[in-house]
């Protein structure tokens, strides 16, 4: 019997859902030359607590059945060559690396324990899925969704807390789902202002489509927030997290007494989203997009903004 060999899937440091599409292109990768994944959040994660031995797991179900610590084993041989039993939980070096480049090291690497420390986008590793595999001839959308199916699963506390913020404020009423980003967004997105003033237009367009509708809203910033109470009053619904003014530094770079709850926060929102009958987003936004990929939504009911 052939010897198992594993993908190790480090963080980059990034908000929580870059962070995610960075796991989904790397599970991709480990699908297409058949090693067995594992995702490892470390001390450079954003989202890892003090108390913490994988940031990623407490939020997630580990993806399969072996665990970073079980990686950490002289038993095993690794690459890139600077990585070795005693370091592979250490803090990587976040760079970007070329799909070809990947690819053609994967293909040719014979270590048991192949450690992802870069950055890829899942556009240039879509080529190299072979045609009889099962995620062959997808596109980037559509294969997230099949991956997350797949591997990203909500751990039993995680998913407890969405469900009882659901059943208590959301359930048995249609919702809106509607993610307007603000604050630090406007550095790669210079119309935003003028973005987010389209919506307003799309959720009147639901709102006479479904009257009464309520409307769950996701935002990162205080003014957003207080507008959308002004003119939406009780049909609006939001959860108690941290928010920034209009123009500040984004939430994920905010110091928080315990991590853990900075990226509860906006799990709590994505999936609460996902449970929403229509969504209304950012496409220019890794969570909008992300929320856009955590279920088949029907094509008449969502809309991301560009």
């Amino acid at each position: 019997m052939a010897r198992e060999r594993f993908f190790l899937i480090r963080e980059i440091g990034a908000g929580l859902w870059n962070e995610l599409h960075h796991i989904l292109t790397q599970l991709l990768a480990a699908e297409i030359v058949r090693r067995i994944p594992v995702v490892y959040w470390g001390k450079g994660s954003l989202y890892f607590p003090a108390d913490s031995i994988n940031a990623f797991e407490e939020f997630f179900m580990p993806v399969s059945g072996v665990s970073a610590c079980d990686l950490a084993s002289d038993e095993f041989s690794f690459y890139p060559y600077k990585w070795n039993s005693g370091n592979i939980l250490t803090v990587p070096d976040y760079t970007e690396k070329d799909a070809n480049v990947l690819m053609k090291q994967l293909e040719q690497c014979s270590a048991d324990v192949f450690v992802s420390d870069s950055y890829t986008s899942a556009e240039e590793i879509i080529p190299f899925i072979p045609e009889d595999h099962w995620l062959f001839g997808l596109g980037r959308t559509e294969l997230f969704r099949r991956l997350i199916r797949r591997y990203i699963r909500l751990n039993e506390k995680i998913r407890e807390l969405v469900d009882k913020f659901y059943d208590k404020n959301m359930k048995g009423t249609p919702l809106l789902a509607v993610h307007v980003r603000s604050s630090d967004k406007i550095t790669e997105v210079r119309h935003l202002h003028e973005l987010n003033e389209k919506y307003h237009a799309e959720i009147e367009r639901v709102l006479e489509k479904v009257p009464g509708i309520r409307v769950f809203l996701m935002t990162d910033c205080i003014e957003v927030l207080d507008e959308y109470r002004k003119r939406y009053g009780n049909l609006l619904i939001f959860t108690d997290c941290r928010r920034v003014p209009k123009n500040g530094p984004g939430v994920h770079f905010q110091e928080y007494e315990n991590n853990r709850d900075k990226g509860l926060e906006i799990i709590m929102d994505s999936w609460l989203a996902s449970k929403c009958d229509y969504f209304i987003g950012n496409g220019h936004s890794n969570v909008s997009q992300g929320i856009s990929e955590l279920k088949d939504w029907e094509e008449d009911m969502i809309k991301l903004l560009y």
